[in-house]
């Protein structure tokens, strides 16, 4: 606590001048917002979720993790005006009913990475899924002046690097991506609102798919912290992940990471090794 070290990233140094600046002229995450959408042609990808029985959500989450290493920055974060690369890939999304806040290793092949998810729902893994329900219950009894206590403390203790590594993994506000599918309700993809709260910088909506012209297409939708990474930097990233989409045999092969992308990428051992 009271140090620039955090237990979820490591400290950036030696950036130049107007990314340092920046939180500081933009605080908060909802100061620095920018919006993409962009429009996926998934009519190779329809084909492919039929013929190896995965979801579209697992495709498009995989092509995101595949996307980050390749272009690491996106995985950066913003706390206490200090910049940190963020030490695992973590995303935030519901399956099953359930809201789930996973980390990956980038080393997972699509196969195990699909695994991962279902073994997760299973009662042996989820016991701590339940666990996490039950203290959100109790939260929720709070009277109000606790509440914003709680919240104000929460953000206090994140500010200062006081957070302890168990809270910061298991909140989704603390994830590298938020995603919510509107598809699955039969409706088109919204913008996400960013938050004030934690260090996610980038929320995502997945829209309906639409059948035009014998071509299934699909709006997403993108909102990112605009301190963390420049646009055109983001907008290349989306690029990469929109094209791993749309062809899904480029994501059969697991990545061959060199020494410099681990490097560059600036995840824990740990994490790494989270196969």
């Amino acid at each position: 606590m009271f140090s620039k070290n955090r237990y979820d990233g490591t400290h950036l140094r030696n950036l130049d001048f107007f990314t340092h600046i920046m939180p500081y002229t933009k605080p908060a995450q909802t100061d620095s917002v920018i919006v993409f959408e962009q429009e996926y042609d998934i009519t190779k990808t329809t084909k492919y979720i039929q013929e190896k029985n995965v979801k579209f959500t697992h495709i498009f989450l995989y092509a995101v993790m595949l996307s980050i290493t390749q272009m690491p920055k996106v995985n950066r974060f913003v706390s206490g005006l200090r910049y940190y690369q963020r030490n695992r890939i973590a995303f935030t999304f519901k399956e099953d009913d359930a809201n789930l806040t996973m980390s990956f290793s980038p080393l997972l092949s699509l196969e195990k990475f699909c695994d991962k998810i279902q073994n997760h729902l299973l009662p042996q893994d989820n016991e701590a899924e339940k666990s996490k329900e039950k203290i959100f219950s109790i939260i929720k009894k709070l009277p109000r002046f606790l509440t914003r206590f709680l919240i104000w403390g929460i953000k206090f203790l994140d500010y200062h690097n006081g957070l302890p590594v168990s809270f910061t993994n298991s909140l989704p506000f603390y994830s590298t991506l938020i995603l919510t599918n509107t598809g699955n309700i039969d409706i088109d993809s919204t913008y996400y609102h960013n938050l004030k709260i934690g260090t996610c910088g980038i929320f995502c909506t997945i829209g309906k798919i639409k059948n035009i012209n014998e071509h299934n297409k699909v709006k997403i939708t993108f909102t990112f912290d605009d301190r963390i990474i420049d646009g055109n930097y983001f907008a290349q990233s989306i690029d990469l992940v929109r094209n791993l989409v749309e062809n899904p045999e480029q994501l059969e092969t697991p990545p061959d990471l060199t020494t410099e992308q681990l490097v560059r990428l600036g995840l824990s051992e740990k994490e790494l090794n989270n196969i």
